[in-house]
């Protein structure tokens, strides 16, 4: 008759057995999926280039619809009178030189454009487009409606509305303007006048002195060889 510690033994022995056999299962099922899927069986690097070529590819359809839409841009723009035929032609040309830059650039790198390349094609589409959209609004005009200055217009207290009085204002503003340059040059001509008279007294001052000078000396000499 089995012990109650023997009973114990066998039933643990059991339960680890059972549990080790559940594992192994789990890992098999594991491995079946892992084999049953060509998706998850692909290694790291190989997800991140399709992910890579497909960025690649958006980038090229864009650069390729652009220049498609410009190209129709300007088919319409003559079809509706914004374009004459020589502007539509000058356009169509600097677009299809992009065109054939893109062409050129992809042979060159593999097919591809690197992002380099891709920057300065995008940079050039977008100053075609500007070019586009400057061309078809040359020669068009906005009406001004009926009232161009705007319903609550009114004449300007400063005369500009009254031909009469604004001549009246310039011919004033010129007449003061002239009295002010006389009176700016007659008070040039005073301060010239002061500065003369000016140096002309130091001038006599200084000759007066000379000449007192010479008639002392004069009379010094005419004392001392008894001519007087």
């Amino acid at each position: 008759m089995l012990n109650r510690r023997t009973l114990v033994s066998s039933y643990i022995a059991t339960a680890s057995f059972t549990v080790t056999l559940a594992a192994a299962n789990l890992v098999v099922s594991s491995v079946q999926c892992l084999v049953a899927s060509p998706a998850l069986a692909q290694e790291p690097g190989q997800a991140l280039a399709g992910q890579s070529m497909s960025g690649k590819a958006k980038r090229a359809d864009n650069i390729n619809a652009r220049i498609k839409r410009q190209h129709k841009k300007i088919d319409a723009a003559l079809k509706n009178g914004q374009l004459n035929e020589q502007q539509a032609n000058q356009l169509h040309m600097d677009v299809a030189n992009i065109e054939n830059r893109v062409k050129n650039e992809r042979q060159q790198n593999g097919g591809e454009l690197n992002p380099q390349q891709h920057t300065t094609i995008e940079n050039l589409l977008n100053q075609s487009s500007n070019q586009i959209n400057t061309a078809m609004g040359v020669g068009t005009a906005v009406s001004a409606g009926a009232n161009p200055l705007g319903p609550n217009w009114q004449p300007g207290p400063d005369g500009a509305q009254d031909p009469d009085a604004l001549k009246k204002k310039l011919k004033a503003q010129e007449k003061r303007a002239l009295r002010q340059e006389k009176q700016a040059n007659m008070q040039a001509i005073e301060q010239q006048q002061l500065q003369y008279e000016k140096e002309m007294v130091n001038s006599l001052s200084t000759q007066k002195k000379k000449i007192q000078q010479e008639k002392e000396q004069l009379e010094n000499v005419r004392n001392n060889s008894g001519a007087n």
